[in-house]
């Protein structure tokens, strides 16, 4: 995964792109997609677990998290800015270009890297085999005779610009007219076999109304993807479908998990500034089927589309499309500058599960470290036994987090519904990835259990939030990184700041897991008091004249701020632009350049991506309780592989702080 990110880095960035990140290091950020991040390392480790060498073992573990791929994969490089990784299955490279074009909007950097990344796996193929979408002969799209899917590898990144700030004359490959995301909220591992999601993120980009060029398809050539894709085509279009050409390029790349979607869309793009539109590798279109399917077939042809759309979709329901016009702008391209009058977002509501029990205030009055496990009995109230009980840890804690806030706000089931959902999480659902991952060892890799693979995908947190939920809108994971939880919130801010999203429900959870502290205490050098527990908010915006059903509730935040130095948590702590002194941080080895530059520690339990989240109800609660609040104050996140992040907050007001805490 590193090696593949960084050449292609490397081949991305062109001597102009140097110069100016290296003048302006922290206005260069980068939001990458991935499936499964460094799984490949997570094989390495359970062999040597196995043989008892416990030290590289731990040493391999500590490879496997997306920001361990992010910090050996930008290093030596000058970019400085926010960087995240983001995670909704195959269709994360979508989702992270459609987060970095918020973040050009926001005004939060002048230009990112955006794209995916997923190296071929034994986890991977272990567990698509097992579900039984593995092809036994070729990929072959939309036939009669589909057998599965073939995995494949890849990266594809793209630099983005707003178009107002690329110099006249300059190279544009293409500008972004639209982008869209959705989730089924129907099957873990089965897309909607209308096409629901894929058909609202379609119409989302426009292809109702304006019938593209092109359409790369995201086709698996699994049964159920080819034929629900279809029919969201269908149900979109009618009779105008045989207007729409498709072309399905798996057929010649494979399946590349997290890259899907950019790949493609970067391989067209590449196609047609030739001259060439690619067409499908497949045993034939399935004329019964699919008989006004305009699907692209045999030779490739001449010609240079001008208006693309690209699709992707993913297990948990998941999709994400992304809407082109090659070269220039033109006129109904997003010549935006950052907004001058942006709105200011406020944290409205909160809910949480820890060992100290439910709800923020019983964390925060344990804040000084939390003895034992998290029980059932905490979670219990909040879930559904018989819909939970094979589910994992994560996901159950992200559950119980967010109705605990549900319930504390008020929302309804059609509210949640229609609410986006960014989850954020360090190390993943770590008892059944181990478990997954012993049983292919020890059986083999054709007998791979299905059900811990499914809750093993580092976006099972989200993807079980929408299905349990019902959640129709975004629902994305960012993952692999301490610092998660801020990386998310500034997600969500960034989008409701724009105006993109009205609200959006963030959640970071923790699992604690004994391989994972083991991991955690050998990097450290010191001891890491693990604690599974989980922190939800509901983000708004806070523009004059809104209410939001809150009033002034809660606590308005400044725009997060991410630094990156790859590898070095205390060179990107020190780059924070608002200091630490006065800030707010933990006590984990893992703050402790924050607290060295004068940051004070409030929280003694390391619970991961839900700790900044944590900070966040802890001082609401204080200012709840009479503390001072006429000056803003921030919290500090560090990660271990070279990122930090801040967010400075103020009390809307102590009565909106006491509702808040309900």
């Amino acid at each position: 995964a590193e090696l593949l990110l960084r050449r292609t880095v490397d081949d991305l960035l062109d001597a102009a792109d140097r110069a100016d990140m290296s003048a302006r290091p922290e206005r260069w950020g980068m939001v990458v997609g991935t499936t499964l991040a460094g799984m490949r390392h997570c094989g390495s480790g359970m062999r040597a677990d196995e043989d008892g060498d416990h030290a590289r073992a731990d040493r391999a573990f500590a490879h496997t998290s997306a920001s361990a791929v992010l910090g050996h994969a930008l290093r030596g490089l000058p970019l400085a800015g926010p960087t995240v990784s983001v995670s909704c299955a195959c269709a994360s490279a979508l989702a992270a270009v459609a987060h970095a074009c918020t973040l050009l909007r926001a005004g939060d950097v002048d230009a990112v890297i955006a794209g995916g990344y997923d190296p071929i796996s034994e986890f991977a193929y272990g567990g698509f085999a097992a579900l039984q979408l593995v092809a036994a002969g070729p990929l072959s799209p939309f036939a009669a005779d589909r057998e599965g899917m073939k995995l494949g590898e890849g990266v594809a990144l793209f630099v983005l610009r707003r178009a107002v700030d690329v110099a006249p004359g300059g190279a544009v490959v293409a500008t972004v007219t639209a982008a869209a995301e959705s989730s089924d909220a129907h099957h873990l591992t089965q897309p909607h076999p209308e096409g629901d999601g894929a058909a609202r993120v379609l119409r989302a980009v426009g292809v109702a109304d304006r019938v593209p060029q092109l359409l790369v398809a995201h086709a698996t050539g699994t049964p159920g993807n080819d034929g629900a894709e279809h029919a969201a085509y269908l149900g979109l279009l009618g009779d105008r479908l045989p207007q729409l050409p498709v072309v399905a390029l798996k057929g010649r790349f494979g399946h590349p998990l997290g890259a899907a979607g950019a790949l493609e869309l970067a391989a067209v793009l590449a196609c047609a500034a030739r001259g060439v539109v690619p067409t499908t590798a497949g045993r034939g279109r399935d004329r019964v089927a699919f008989p006004a399917l305009a699907l692209l077939e045999g030779p490739a042809v001449a010609g240079a589309p001008d208006d693309v759309v690209a699709l992707a979709a993913g297990f948990g329901g998941a999709n994400a499309a992304v809407r082109v016009r090659r070269g220039g702008c033109g006129a109904d391209g997003p010549a935006r500058a950052p907004a001058a009058a942006a709105r200011t977002v406020r944290l409205a509501a909160v809910g949480a599960v820890s060992p100290a029990g439910a709800g923020i205030a019983a964390l925060a009055d344990a804040r000084a470290g939390f003895a034992g496990p998290l029980e059932d009995a905490v979670l219990a109230p909040f879930l559904d036994r018989v819909r939970t009980r094979r589910i994992a840890l994560l996901p159950r804690l992200m559950l119980a987090a967010v109705r605990d806030l549900a319930n504390r706000a008020g929302l309804s089931a059609d509210d949640l519904r229609d609410t986006p959902v960014v989850a954020a999480n360090w190390c993943g659902a770590a008892d059944f990835t181990e478990r997954y991952y012993r049983d292919l060892l020890r059986e083999g890799i054709d007998l791979a259990n299905p059900m811990l693979f499914a809750e093993s995908v580092p976006n099972i947190g989200s993807a079980q939030v929408s299905l349990g939920f019902g959640v129709r809108a975004a629902c994305i994971s960012v993952i692999g990184r301490r610092t998660a939880g801020l990386e998310s919130l500034a997600l969500a801010a960034a989008r409701i700041r724009t105006g993109e999203w009205t609200r959006a429900i963030v959640v970071g959870a923790e699992e604690a897991h004994p391989i994972v502290e083991r991991v955690l205490v050998r990097c450290a050098g010191a001891p890491v008091p693990l604690a599974s527990a989980a922190v939800a908010w509901l983000v708004t915006a806070d523009a004059a004249g809104t209410s939001d059903g809150g009033g002034a509730a809660g606590l308005r935040i400044h725009a997060p701020v991410g630094r990156t130095r790859p590898l070095d948590p205390a060179g990107a702590c020190a780059a924070l632009p608002a200091g630490t002194g006065g800030a707010l941080t933990s006590a984990s080895p893992f703050d402790a350049a924050a607290v060295r530059a004068g940051a004070r520690p409030e929280l003694h339990a390391e619970i991961g991506a839900a700790g900044a989240l944590a900070m966040l109800g802890c001082a609401a609660l204080d200012a709840a309780r009479g503390a001072r609040t006429d000056a803003p104050t921030h919290v500090v996140d560090l990660d271990p592989h070279g990122a930090a992040w801040s967010v400075a907050f103020e009390p809307a007001s102590a009565a909106g702080i006491r509702g808040l805490l309900g």
